[in-house]
C-alpha cells in the first residue's frame, strides 16, 4: 500500500486523511440528513424507527435519505470516496468507521438512538459487522443471548 514513487514521496496519502474525508462529507450534509443516512447504513433502522426518533414524517425520512445519497454521489464528493475504497480493498467497512467517524456518531448520540435493543432484558444488543456486497440473511435478532430468548418464550409459555 506503501509504494514509493519517486524519492521520498508515497503513492497514496496515508488512511486517516481519506477516511476522515467520509466524515467531513457527513458533517456537509447537516445534522437531519447525515442521521437519517447513518442510521439506514450503519444500524439498518426503518424509515418508521427514524421517523419516531427524529420526530419526522416516514416519508420525510425517505425523502432525505434519498437526498443524502445524492448528494454524496456528487462528482466532487464520489471521486474521493471511489479513491477511498480502492485503496482500502474496495469497502472494508472496519477502515471507514475511523476515530473521526466515531466521534460524530458519539456528538450526535447515534449509538443511544439507534442501537438495537434486546426485547427481554432491554440491554443493547451489539451491531454485527456485516459486508456491504452482500445482503444481511433472515430476520433481525430479537434476543441478546439465547439465555433472553429463553426467558421471553417461558414468559410467553405462562400466559
Amino acid at each position: 500500500m506503501h509504494e514509493r514513487v519517486s524519492g521520498s514521496r508515497y503513492a497514496y496519502r496515508p488512511l486517516v486523511e481519506h477516511t476522515s474525508f467520509l466524515a467531513q462529507a457527513l458533517r456537509r450534509l447537516g445534522r437531519q440528513r447525515a442521521t437519517v443516512f447513518l442510521a439506514v447504513v450503519l444500524y439498518d433502522a426503518s424509515p418508521e424507527l427514524i421517523g419516531e426518533k427524529l420526530q419526522m414524517h416516514p416519508v420525510r425520512v425517505r425523502q432525505a435519505f434519498s437526498r443524502a445519497a445524492s448528494v454524496l454521489r456528487h462528482p466532487s464528493v464520489a471521486t474521493e470516496l471511489r479513491r477511498l475504497s480502492y485503496e482500502i480493498d474496495a469497502l472494508d467497512t472496519k477502515a471507514l468507521v475511523d476515530d473521526e467517524l466515531r466521534t460524530l456518531i458519539r456528538e450526535w448520540h447515534l449509538e443511544e438512538m439507534f442501537e438495537p435493543l434486546c426485547a427481554a432484558c432491554s440491554c443493547p444488543m451489539p451491531v454485527p459487522m456485516i459486508d456491504s456486497l452482500q445482503p444481511r440473511p433472515g430476520r433481525p435478532r430479537r434476543y441478546c443471548s439465547n439465555a433472553c430468548r429463553q426467558k421471553a418464550y417461558r414468559a410467553r409459555r405462562k400466559g
